[in-house]
């Protein structure tokens, strides 16, 4: 299926957030599109899912626009950066819901908890899973159907390696029988295995547009050996407090702020120091969540549980820890939040 983008225009307060010139996906195409936090991913997708208006412009599918003719809508699904699960029931209920909503075949729900290995979970209730379970929950919904379009916001979120496996051989499976694929992400390191074109955004334009070179020349070819499996090494965050080294998980990092010439790591039970900048910090952790608040201060965006307006201009973000610390948000951060997180 052919989706087409000419001319798109999103505006907010009388600024421009999204121009997207032109772009074209065709059936059996994966396109990653990637760029830095607020670069106007999570915008593209939620309008080419018909979920955002844009103020200008045109998407098609098949040559008929998605927002004049909403019968085009039921040929996409869409995996959003949140997973949308009823907590209280159960993975096959959930499931069942979606399909009633949708008019779908009953069989579809079996095939789809086959499809993302859960079939043996289908009972259990989603409260009690785990948050990569939960994903594949979502990921099985966006299957159901089998739509010709897929949209995917931040597909990786909150799963283990075994999901990044699953996730990417079911969405080159989908692209083989010919649906189109659009997926974000903040970096190449999973979605560049497989993707089959690239497209980078920032200030919420395309700056670049290429195929995927690296998928070529990665592939095996016939009577080649087979390539060394690649060596998977767990990511840390180095810090120092007192004699030790401490290694950090980035989802335990409730945010990292400058003090005092030096830069600290907080997580629910420790602080220590780390010789990396703050700039160096948001480099190495992009794509984990996290978000630059205030000129001092990076939040990991998982442990935000409020965001709170003092006054007009002036903003604090709630934490979720135990002594519900507040970090200051800038007024241009905080739109930038609002777009990204879509309040």
């Amino acid at each position: 299926m052919r989706l087409h983008v000419h001319r798109l225009n999103k505006m907010l307060d009388s600024r421009t957030i999204l121009h997207i010139d032109e772009l074209c996906i065709e059936a059996g195409e994966i396109h990653a599109i990637v760029g830095p936090i607020g670069s106007g991913k999570t915008l593209l997708l939620r309008t080419l899912a018909g979920v955002l208006p844009p103020s200008g412009g045109r998407v098609e599918i098949e040559g008929k626009d998605i927002y004049r003719d909403r019968g085009t809508q039921r040929n996409i699904a869409v995996l959003f950066e949140e997973d949308l699960l009823y907590e209280r029931l159960s993975i096959r209920d959930n499931l069942k819901l979606y399909c009633g909503l949708h008019r779908l075949p009953r069989e579809s729900i079996d095939n789809a908890l086959a499809e993302v290995e859960l079939s043996d979970q289908a009972r259990k209730s989603v409260a009690k899973v785990s948050p990569p379970t939960k994903r594949r929950v979502a990921f099985a919904r966006l299957l159901m159907g089998q739509p010709k379009l897929l949209l995917l916001d931040h597909p990786t979120l909150r799963i283990d390696r075994q999901t990044h496996d699953l996730f990417s051989q079911a969405l080159s499976q989908a692209a083989q029988q010919g649906a189109s694929v659009i997926l974000t992400c903040e970096d190449l390191s999973w979605a560049g295995k497989f993707c089959t074109h690239i497209v980078e955004l920032a200030g919420g334009q395309i700056v670049e547009k290429r195929r995927n070179e690296a998928l070529n020349t990665s592939q095996t070819k016939a009577g080649e050996p087979p390539a060394t499996p690649e060596r998977h090494v767990p990511y840390k965050v180095p810090a120092r407090k007192e004699d030790r080294i401490m290694l950090f998980d980035p989802g335990e990092i409730l945010y990292a702020t400058s003090r005092d010439g030096k830069i600290y790591l907080r997580t629910a039970s420790d602080e220590a120091t780390t010789n990396l900048t703050l700039q160096e910090l948001e480099q190495r952790l992009l794509g984990r969540g996290f978000f630059k608040a205030h000129r001092a201060y990076l939040v990991n965006l998982q442990h935000i549980k409020a965001v709170i307006q003092y006054t007009r201009n002036s903003y604090t973000l709630l934490l979720n820890d135990a002594q519900e610390t507040m970090i200051p948000l800038s007024k241009q951060s905080e739109k930038e939040l609002q777009e990204l997180l879509s309040y």
